[in-house]
């Protein structure tokens, strides 16, 4: 199938590339700058690039009229009134753009979000509109992500630099349900034209729920090979937390308010239908963390 793709330049992008490659599929990568990406892609040679800015509708090149199916993966941005306009600008011309092909289904990935803050009732405005397309729509929404280069590995790498950790109480309570991005770029192949999926959104997650505190004590365990210690302080001001976190991690200013409004709810799969529709072995975080090890030994 000719699959196109948005978002190449992106966390979870770049790893479904190769994942697609490895089916048979004909990938069409949407990019910015077809430049940057050649520099960045090992995988450059082996796809088809249409270059367009989703935010600049006359910037993008005809796609191909045979595209099968299509992953709308752009990434979000800060949320305040008028980047949640440029996020439905950007969804807009996507499916204008889509439209003018054979494509039957589009798929999207997005987070659990069940208090509807800004980011959430923005990526519920996007969904809408991407429901407005010819196309059937799949949407994922996952847990924390947790493989190389995830911002929820440098918000853990970060903060057990020193010990002790010092966090947030409401923090160290937050139950999580962390994937990793293995099991995540499965499910996002395994969706692929597979009419069960069609018209549907489904939670995604690994098999088992941990407080944040947990969390980082095993990564203590397994990354840092030491027990990590572990202050909770009364609750911090988001603006600090976010501060804090852009400080003592290379997560931006604008990811870190994120996580930190994220941290003080439970991040925690609601739905299971997915497992049944596309069986999967799910890592469970100590397995994702092992995997990440290896990685960086084997890259540096």
């Amino acid at each position: 199938m000719k699959i196109l793709l948005t978002g190449a330049n992106g966390y979870i992008g770049t790893r479904l590339i190769p994942g697609l490659l490895q089916q048979g599929h004909e990938v069409v990568c949407m990019v910015r700058d077809p430049k940057l990406f050649a520099k960045q892609s090992p995988y450059f040679n082996q796809v088809t690039i249409v270059p367009g800015d989703l935010l600049r509708s006359r910037s993008i090149q005809q796609l191909p009229e045979d595209i099968d199916a299509a992953y709308y993966l752009v990434n979000a941005l800060p949320q305040t009134s008028g980047f949640a306009g440029l996020e439905a600008l950007s969804a807009e011309n996507f499916v204008q753009a889509i439209d003018q092909t054979r494509c039957k289904q589009i798929i999207s990935l997005s987070e659990i979000d069940d208090h509807l803050g800004h980011a959430g009732l923005s990526r519920q405005h996007v969904e809408d509109i991407l429901r407005q397309s010819d196309s059937a729509l799949t949407i994922l929404k996952s847990t924390m992500i947790v493989g190389t280069g995830s911002i929820a590995l440098e918000l853990m790498d970060g903060l057990t630099k020193k010990s002790p950790i010092i966090i947030a109480a409401t923090w160290a309570k937050a139950q999580e349900q962390p994937i990793s991005t293995y099991n995540v770029i499965e499910y996002l192949v395994g969706c692929l034209h597979n009419e069960d999926t069609f018209n549907s959104e489904f939670h995604i997650s690994g098999p088992e729920i941990l407080t944040f505190k947990q969390m980082l004590l095993l990564y203590g365990e397994v990354c840092r090979q030491r027990k990590v210690k572990i202050v909770t302080v009364p609750q911090v001001s988001s603006a600090l937390s976010s501060y804090w976190l852009n400080y003592l991690t290379p997560i931006s200013y604008s990811h870190a308010k994120t996580l930190v409004e994220n941290l003080k709810f439970d991040l925690v799969s609601r739905d299971d239908a997915i497992e049944k529709l596309i069986p999967l072995k799910l890592q469970t975080l100590k397995e994702a963390l092992e995997i990440t090890m290896q990685t960086n030994v084997s890259t540096n």
